[in-house]
């Protein structure tokens, strides 16, 4: 059972833990007016669709942080406090893995282009 309540916490946390670390509200913002600037230029998109995407994508992310929140909620409440102090040192060592990797890909990125 701890097994299973373990990996089921793991499967949990590692992807809605990015949430809680995005960087900042605007890279939301960025990502999302790429991803439609992306889509318009392979698709072509009319304004109309490009509204209607833009609104899609925003009410999306509005669910998930929700249900993000919801499930943090509820995953303190059936942790014990060892537990949730474990759980947390979990996402800060994964937030640190996260913020190399994404510092280091944009070291990459500023090389590649000449800067």
């Amino acid at each position: 059972m701890n097994v299973k309540l373990i990996s089921m916490v793991i499967a949990l946390a590692l992807p809605l833990s990015v949430m809680a670390y995005p960087g900042g509200k605007g890279d939301h913002e960025q990502y999302r007016a790429k991803k439609i600037e992306r889509l318009d230029k392979e698709l072509g998109l009319s304004e109309d669709q490009k509204a209607k995407v833009e609104a899609l994508f925003k009410e999306h992310g509005d669910k998930h942080k929700a249900l993000h929140q919801e499930t943090q909620s509820q995953l303190q409440s059936i942790l014990t406090p060892e537990q949730n102090a474990k759980l947390e040192e979990m996402k800060q060592r994964r937030h640190e893995k996260w913020r190399e990797k994404h510092q280091q890909r944009k070291q990459d990125e500023s090389k590649s282009s000449g800067y």
